[in-house]
């Protein structure tokens, strides 16, 4: 890409340097930061008013989805400070804002990492503890984790960027916002937000799909659309995470000069920014009930009284198809299920894995 160094405010030659890109990269970059970030807030949107209005869908595993929807839809509002500050390479918003833009974002990408990894700790238990699950595990002690999970985020975030020996930069030039730490602290930090949480997921669900193959029989419409989406998330959240924090330990840990840097974190940026988009994409193709949901939005009937009932009670409840066919060490179902299992699945099988969305 051919670009020239220039000032961030041309008439300061204090401020900070940037790359002027041509017009045409320049809307190209910026639509396609709208695109992303107009996915982001409305789609994670639609999420959280389909699970608050139906009151089926109330259950342990989307009240986590719920939390996550809303972390996501939260970040919405920060991407365009983050796009413009990469895509400029300056930060035009003002030094008393940055503290709380820095605090805002590792806060929202805590909260999401968590949220994660209760969705896979609450899908373990489910299919590898039914019984355990389905006598403890409760909407109330859903919700008590859910909030302990924003506050442990907001706790950490704030211990980590204030309180640990870390600065955030503003006066080294005008037009500058960048938190700035002691390299052994960054390893503890991206060790606690990435690599530890991707670790913890991808053992839960090996357990979770061997467990499921020792059922498939039983399990078989449950496993054929959740088999789909599983794995996209996964290799999803591995896809767009891994290069972003791959770079950054890079670039800590060696010193490289190389006038691309920029662009390559201009790049991963984008493709990181994904995850806050990816959820939502997977709902629509592969859920049934979020379809039905985004129709009734869509053509208003939402708004009815009889929304609440339109959809098809069965499609709420995952639980109960889960319990029924993972109980038992042998994972033999009582002959007397056996023909409701199977006729409850085919309309039952609402796939209760939502695994990675929003990592930075």
């Amino acid at each position: 890409m051919n670009s020239e160094i220039n000032y961030c405010y041309p008439e300061n030659n204090a401020t900070c340097l940037k790359s002027l890109r041509q017009t045409k990269m320049s809307i190209l970059l910026y639509l396609s930061a709208g695109i992303l970030i107009v996915v982001a807030v409305f789609g994670n949107l639609f999420v959280i008013i389909t699970v608050a209005h139906f009151g089926q869908l109330h259950t342990p595993t989307n009240l986590f989805v719920l939390s996550l929807a809303v972390a996501d839809f939260l970040s919405g509002f920060i991407l365009p400070f983050q796009f413009i500050d990469v895509i400029e390479n300056c930060w035009y918003f003002g030094d008393a804002f940055c503290p709380y833009f820095k605090t805002y974002f590792y806060f929202l990408l805590f909260v999401s990492v968590l949220n994660l990894v209760s969705i896979s700790f609450d899908r373990y238990f489910a299919v590898c503890n039914p019984f355990l699950y389905s006598s403890y595990v409760t909407n109330s002690v859903a919700g008590s984790c859910i909030i302990f999970i924003w506050l442990l985020a907001f706790l950490y975030t704030y211990t980590f960027l204030f309180h640990t020996g870390g600065l955030l930069v503003t006066d080294w030039c005008v037009g500058i916002c960048v938190f700035v730490h002691y390299t052994d602290w960054w390893m503890v930090h991206y060790t606690l937000t990435f690599l530890l949480p991707m670790l913890l997921i991808l053992c839960l669900y090996s357990v979770i799909f061997v467990t499921a193959r020792r059922h498939v029989k039983a399990i078989n419409c449950m496993m054929k659309e959740t088999k789909s989406a599983s794995r996209i998330v996964v290799i999803a959240f591995i896809v767009l995470c891994s290069p972003f924090f791959v770079f950054i330990l890079v670039r800590m840990l060696f010193t490289i000069n190389s006038e691309n840097l920029g662009q390559v974190r201009l790049a991963l940026t984008y493709l990181s920014t994904l995850n806050c988009c990816i959820d939502p994409i997977m709902y629509a193709l592969f859920y049934p009930w979020f379809r039905k949901s985004l129709k009734m939005m869509v053509t208003l009937e939402i708004f009815k009284s009889s929304s609440l009932t339109t959809i098809h009670p069965s499609i709420f409840q995952p639980a109960e198809s889960e319990h029924r066919v993972t109980g038992g060490s042998a994972g033999a179902i009582p002959s007397q299920h056996r023909a409701q299992g199977r006729n409850q699945s085919r309309a039952g099988c609402q796939p209760t894995v939502a695994l990675m969305t929003n990592i930075f």
